[in-house]
């Protein structure tokens, strides 16, 4: 980049901070209009129009910012090619390379908001709030409808109420963390929006994804990383164990489940194909996903796509252990846990928040530093 462009994007850069904040609660706030972002038509909307975003920013912010990120995306760029490959045995090559187009999506994603740099988590409790608050207003406006899948559950622009709940409580954890980081109660008013959203969507694991994210806030406050670190793995286990023996009060999930692992079990190291779980498995009711992240890369790309799932999930979740990083810790306890037993992955509306949070662990600064527009 010639010394001219570099001076011309730094006279119309804006606080650092400030677009960072935007770039997050645009994201999410933008596919959550767009049901979410479950369908592929948003991604490639949504690719072309944060590739041109992320140009933009290389004007702005130097590339040495997006340095630490890159930790991150080696995982999920190896997963995306492996998913790219796995097209030449899918059961249903289209479906293969229609799946791919969500993880690009989540690149280039991630890109710009390692670019953005700080702000982000403002971001996150700024549009997952927006969107919190889309959905009370929208029930105060129109009422309590009966949906034949949804029943009267509080629902909101993104139209499923497990991802609305995964939202509210990625919200909630984030400003429960800010107050505990700044200790100024203020930071925690939002609470009075993000409860009744988490309450009124019913989602039973983003209520307990909640207290345990809060937990692991508390635990860094207290510089107790060793108990933050323990109740993370301690988490995780009790998750692999459910995705293992599921009891059978979880009703259809159990069947899901089940069909994951009977993918695995005729193809443990290569599965079916990005994106053929829905196909694979016409028989489960209403299964176009696995409801669990785990299971579904494991059941579509092998043991090889559950490992680079989870490296992707927990790189980023230790780092903002390690560095005692309160707020990022504490949201992404939440998306890793949350995401273990529901289509997380699918709503990138959801999995955006968590990629902010994921993009401000990395840079591995100051947390007093890292919120000052809070």
């Amino acid at each position: 980049m010639s010394l001219t462009a570099q001076r011309l994007g730094a006279a119309f850069a804006p606080p650092p901070a400030l677009l960072g904040t935007a770039t997050a609660a645009a994201t999410v706030v933008a596919f959550a209009a767009a049901q979410g972002g479950f369908f592929p038509s948003s991604w490639r909307v949504g690719s072309v129009v944060l590739s041109a975003f992320s140009c933009l920013l290389l004007l702005w912010a130097p590339v040495r910012r997006a340095r630490p990120t890159v930790l991150l995306f080696l995982p999920l760029a190896a997963f995306a090619a492996l998913s790219l490959v796995s097209v030449s045995w899918s059961a249903d090559p289209s479906a293969s390379l229609v799946d791919v187009q969500r993880t690009v999506l989540y690149l280039v994603g991630l890109a710009g908001f390692a670019l953005a740099g700080e702000g982000l988590v403002t971001g996150v409790a700024l549009g997952a709030g927006v969107v919190g608050a889309w959905a009370l207003v929208e029930r105060a406006v129109t009422g309590a409808h009966v949906d034949p899948y949804e029943g009267t559950l509080l629902t909101g622009p993104i139209g499923y109420a497990n991802g609305l709940g995964a939202l509210a409580a990625i919200g909630l954890v984030v400003c429960v963390g800010l107050a505990l980081q700044h200790r100024r109660p203020a930071y925690a008013l939002p609470l009075g929006l993000f409860a009744p959203v988490l309450v009124l969507s019913g989602s039973r694991a983003g209520m307990l994804a909640a207290v345990l994210g809060c937990g692991v806030a508390a635990a860094l406050r207290l510089r107790r990383r060793a108990v933050a670190a323990l109740v993370v793995v301690a988490a995780s286990a009790a998750l692999t164990a459910l995705l293992s023996h599921p009891p059978a009060f979880l009703g259809d999930r159990a069947a899901y489940w089940s069909a994951a692992r009977s993918t695995v079990a005729v193809h443990p190291f290569s599965g079916s194909g990005a994106g053929t779980f829905g196909i694979v498995h016409q028989q489960a009711p209403h299964a176009r996903d696995a409801h669990s992240l785990y299971l579904q890369a494991l059941s579509e790309t092998g043991v090889a796509g559950l490992l680079l799932i989870v490296a992707f999930v927990a790189i980023p979740l230790f780092v903002a252990i390690r560095s005692g990083s309160v707020v990022p810790a504490a949201g992404l306890t939440v998306f890793a846990l949350h995401a273990g037993v529901d289509w997380d992955w699918q709503l990138p509306a959801v999995t955006f928040a968590a990629l902010a949070l994921a993009a401000d662990a990395m840079r591995k600064r100051s947390v007093k530093s890292d919120y000052p527009l809070v």
